[in-house]
């Protein structure tokens, strides 16, 4: 009876079949890990994460939570100069771009096919498995277009089981799972030179990153209090955030770098 009322409405105008959309859901036993990766649609509406270096302002598209295929923005200033965009799928969650010179969101670096590094649905309360990377080339854009090609190594990317940790700010403790994005590793995935951590808070999204170049902490951020406020600002490049439904290449490339 309940589903022939909803085609009743359906067809009646009363509603429409968008209404009828079901966000996607993992497995019974499992956590959908973007609520560890992207701030809450409830708080991301009208805030943001405050601290240092940069802020970070969340911009989840489809807005919802959460979709089964989409991305996000973490842009790192009110006028989105200095950003990560990363995207997400039923299977994993990946890096696509981020920032090259901050002052101008037209140049940034993209991976040439989107680098995954994590499991999008894991077991609740455990760690999520390891992802090794074999592709890590990217390319460098200026204005827009791409200028030149270049790549990471391999890659060997983890994210934590959660750990309750005092973020120090005005969100306290709260349920974090921390990211392990390990790249310039060798062709065995061993001996990697750089390490970036990313602290993810549930409801929250990344409120800490650390940066170590063979085992040295070399740069950090900490975000750790959540401020009312928003940001109209956006990318101006699509192809610094949209999906490519096939990998482009400059045809000129360099050595590996981090």
């Amino acid at each position: 009876m309940k589903c022939l009322a909803a085609l009743v409405l359906l067809f009646s105008g009363t509603v429409s079949p968008e209404m009828f959309a079901q966000e996607f859901s993992c497995s019974q036993g499992q956590a959908d890990v973007m609520k560890y990766f992207a701030m809450s649609l409830d708080n991301r509406a009208s805030h943001f994460m405050s601290g240092t270096p940069n802020p970070i302002y969340t911009k989840v598209f489809p807005d919802e939570d959460f979709a089964e295929t989409g991305y996000w923005f973490w842009l790192k200033s009110q006028t989105a100069n200095g950003f990560d965009v990363k995207a997400f799928d039923k299977n994993n969650v990946y890096m696509r771009s981020t920032e090259l010179v901050w002052r101008n969101n037209t140049t940034f670096k993209r991976f040439v096919n989107d680098l995954p590094i994590a499991a999008r649905c894991v077991p609740e309360g455990k760690a999520g498995p390891e992802i090794k990377v074999h592709d890590t080339y990217y390319q460098y854009y200026s204005s827009c277009k791409a200028y030149k090609e270049s790549h990471l190594g391999t890659a060997v990317n983890s994210l934590d089981a959660p750990v309750l940790m005092d973020t120090g700010g005005n969100i306290g403790q709260v349920w974090t799972r921390v990211l392990h994005y390990r790249y310039n590793c060798n062709a065995d995935f061993l001996q990697c030179a750089d390490e970036e951590r990313f602290y993810l808070a549930n409801g929250y999204g990344e409120w800490q990153w650390k940066h170590y170049h063979n085992g040295t902490l070399v740069s950090s951020a900490l975000m750790n209090s959540e401020e009312a406020g928003s940001t109209d600002a956006t990318l101006p490049c699509p192809d610094s955030y949209e999906p490519r439904t096939a990998p482009k290449s400059t045809g000129e490339s360099e050595p590996s770098e981090p």
